[in-house]
């Protein structure tokens, strides 16, 4: 038995719930007198080609062995030097260590006609291993980039600490730790004299990396070169055929699992020079993601559109015609309401459509009033016919059509019929004081109403709706606040209506109209109401 064995034999009677640090002093004493680095490398290769990728205990054996490679890197004393060779075994190591770690399904349980079951089986198994092994994976790695700094480590290495360095995904989501230390080791190896960021990010993420893995996803409105198609591909439109969900046309959904944090990473670093020569390279890409029918993947591709868009001159948008390429994109999803969708996921996934849709509307100048017309009417209006019922829902439609209407400015007066009744009709229900968060967002949206169509409201049926919903909604939280325990949410619900009140009284006021005179017969009739309607005297 070599040593190498005699040390994992070693390691594996440590508990797996121990600490790294202890774990490393607990085998400090099974360590050999010395040994050259190429001769670990050699160990660690053949240790790690007898795991079996099939087993149950493959996780178990692979952070074994991690956990042996770093306890030889921590002892620094006893590793001989060969310059000759060191920088080749330091390589070996450093791309075995990081294949362990490595977020991609061996190709032994990735079977190209895999069922959905197994396929989302096989995402499992690989985040399970991950977080079993991360941990004395990454920290061999630290140890071997702190002791070669000199090193630039392959660009497979890089693309599995991006991996880990991503907050989103399972195998690093809840340890802050490990997320930092793969952050700072891309950042030391890319900032190695020689190593160049934009080759990397252009050259190795976008071309050599993701590229491929996306080829099978691309969406028939762009060409393979990532520009808007004259002349579409096939004849169903977007959404109209089933989705082939397979490893053959989705490798990197279900086999290279690096692929999204690597798209994130892309987005997050690019600069504007750079995204000026690669943007082709980020569209299909992030078009696949935005349109993938899995809920968590569509949003994290609509936060990434969202980001990539921001960057993106509006003058690439209108030039290559991509603009409607992109709302096409995501106007879908503000559909993905109950009962068709559950409740939860379009919670998840209908404010980064809406994002998305504003993004690009703000990036013309001025603001594509076109566009943000069909967000109102495809998204929030429709949305509310819907899923009226669903509060929650109703929530986020009322947070929108405030953004949008701010957005829009004056031009939002032409929605005014819609708005008012939807705003309205949420006010004044009785039950509405029982979801606090819903009935103050109405309330918002009709102050972003006030502020952008006040040249409209004085004298039109709108505001005779606007005093009568800020009666109702007035009186109804004041009933409900006397019988509920929630202290806080119905005084901050009385302030917002207080704000609003004044805002209407503004707005009548440049039309020489005295909002006072409008409501003093209420307050006659109804004390209650004098607090809503004093601040109309400031």
């Amino acid at each position: 038995m070599s040593w190498f064995n005699k040390l994992f034999a070693a390691a594996a009677s440590v508990p797996s719930s121990t600490d790294i640090v202890q774990a490393v002093e607990r085998l400090k004493p099974s360590l050999p007198d010395s040994f050259t680095l190429q001769e670990l490398a050699h160990q660690a290769r053949d240790r790690f080609d007898q795991i079996d990728p099939g087993k149950p205990e493959h996780a178990s054996k692979t952070r074994t062995t991690l956990l042996s490679i770093l306890v030889c890197l921590r002892h620094q004393d006893g590793i001989i030097d060969e310059p000759s060779s060191d920088e080749a075994a330091v390589q070996e190591l450093a791309l075995g260590i990081a294949r362990a770690i490595s977020p991609v399904a061996t190709p032994e349980s990735s079977e190209s006609e895999a069922t959905l079951p197994n396929l989302a089986l096989i995402r499992q198994t690989v985040t399970a291993r991950c977080r079993a092994a991360a941990d004395a994976g990454l920290q061999a790695l630290k140890t071997l980039a702190s002791q070669h700094p000199t090193v630039r480590l392959d660009d497979d290495v890089l693309l599995t600490l991006i991996a880990y360095a991503d907050a989103a995904e399972p195998w690093s989501a809840d340890d802050d730790h490990r997320r930092a230390v793969a952050a700072r080791l891309v950042e030391q190896q890319l900032g190695i004299p020689g190593a160049s960021k934009e080759a990397f990010l252009a050259e190795t993420v976008l071309q050599r990396h993701l590229r491929p893995l996306f080829s099978r996803s691309k969406p028939p409105s762009i060409t393979a070169s990532g520009r808007k198609a004259e002349y579409p591909e096939g004849g169903a439109g977007r959404g109209e055929s089933m989705p082939d969900e397979s490893l053959r046309t989705k490798p990197w959904k279900y086999g290279d699992l690096r692929a999204v944090p690597a798209v994130a990473w892309a987005v997050r670093e690019v600069d504007s020079t750079l995204l000026a020569k690669t943007w082709p390279l980020f569209t299909p890409v992030l078009l696949a993601l935005a349109d993938d029918p899995a809920t968590p993947v569509r949003r994290r591709g609509l936060l990434l559109l969202a980001d990539f868009l921001a960057k993106l001159p509006g003058r690439t948008l209108r030039d290559t015609g991509l603009a409607s390429v992109f709302a096409d994109a995501a106007i879908p999803t503000l559909s993905f309401l109950p009962n068709l969708t559950p409740a939860d996921e379009s919670l998840e996934l209908l404010p980064p459509a809406y994002g998305v849709l504003r993004v690009l509307a703000g990036k013309q100048q001025p603001a594509d009033g076109a566009l943000l017309d069909r967000v109102l009417r495809e998204g929030v209006f429709s949305g509310y016919f819907h899923a009226k019922e669903h509060v929650r829902i109703v929530e986020v439609l009322c947070r929108e059509a405030a953004a949008v209407v701010g957005d829009l400015g004056v031009q939002a007066v032409k929605h005014l019929k819609d708005l008012i009744p939807m705003l309205a009709s949420i006010m004044t229900d009785p039950f509405a004081p029982a979801a606090p968060a819903t009935l103050q967002a109405a309330i918002q949206a009709l102050q972003a109403v006030l502020a952008s169509c006040w040249p409209r409201i004085p004298g039109s049926a709108w505001q005779d709706e606007i005093i009568n919903a800020l009666v109702l909604c007035w009186l109804h939280v004041a009933e409900h606040d006397q019988r509920s325990s929630n202290q806080e949410a119905y005084p901050r619900i009385e302030r917002d209506l207080l704000v609003t009140a004044r805002a209407l009284a503004s707005v009548l006021k440049t039309a020489e109209t005295d909002l006072a005179s409008h409501t003093r017969p209420l307050v006659d009739k109804e004390p209650r109401l004098a607090k809503l309607f004093a601040v109309s005297d400031l």
